[in-house]
């Protein structure tokens, strides 16, 4: 946008000058949420460490064609220093964290200058969707399963967060807990529609010698951590570079 391709509007809030009218440019901002935190008190202290042990990817609804949830073990966010608060050591408790992959509220960025160390303005818009707030709430009630467990149970003494929690205080504490994934894709999103901003190419509409190759010309986010299909991306690039170039 600071060099000239996007939103005209946009663009003129800033005097700068006019490339390429795209307003699809910094639109249909798309991000996956993660939960800090479900947390239970073990009845033993373990040396076990919590972090990154398992990955657990599973629908909300049965009518999902693929997965809307992943939950993964993690002491992430402000989980440890909580802990510290209730006077708990790091070895006497273990923490799920929750969140949602196919998400259906859409954000957007923004400029808040012209210059290249002016800040974005971020619209994440995270949770806006009521799809996207129920599939929480289901990734939450889903790590309470697991944690009653037949399998766990035995191992847990009792619930700390979120503890009793339903309704309106139970999505109350998701959305203070929610946050990024930093799985952030789809503000250039590849296509033949208005929005589009790049073709099946990757290359910029209506710009000579310019592609974009990255999790931007996503139309739709991955129901699944975004750095591989990135590669993905990047080598498709490298790919279609070469047949152009013969090289």
């Amino acid at each position: 946008m600071q060099s000239g391709i996007g939103d005209e509007v946009e663009l003129k809030r800033f005097g700068i000058p006019l490339v390429q009218h795209l307003p699809g440019v910094g639109q249909s901002f798309q991000d996956h949420f993660v939960i800090f935190g479900c947390i239970w008190e073990y009845r033993q202290p373990t040396v076990i460490p919590n972090a990154a042990r398992a990955v657990l990817s599973w629908k909300s609804h049965p009518r999902l064609d693929t997965p809307n949830i992943q939950i993964a073990q993690s002491d992430g966010g402000t989980i440890r220093s909580e802990m510290n608060e209730l006077g708990l050591p790091a070895n006497s408790w273990w923490s799920l964290a929750p969140g949602g992959v196919r998400p259906q509220s859409r954000g957007s960025l923004r400029l808040t200058g012209r210059g290249p160390r002016d800040p974005i303005q971020i619209e994440a818009n995270m949770l806006s969707h009521p799809e996207d707030l129920e599939a929480a709430i289901a990734s939450v009630e889903l790590c309470r399963d697991v944690a009653d467990s037949d399998a766990l149970r035995p191992f847990n003494k009792r619930e700390l967060m979120a503890g009793n929690l339903k309704g309106v205080e139970l999505e109350n504490f998701i959305r203070q807990r929610a946050v990024t994934y930093c799985h952030q894709t789809s503000t250039a999103k590849m296509g033949r529609d208005s929005m589009s901003v790049v073709d099946g190419r990757l290359k910029v509409y209506g710009v000579s010698n310019l592609r974009i190759a990255d999790g931007s010309i996503m139309p739709r986010v991955t129901s699944g951590n975004t750095m591989a299909p990135c590669v993905v991306i990047g080598e498709r690039a490298a790919e279609l570079i070469k047949l152009e170039h013969a090289v």
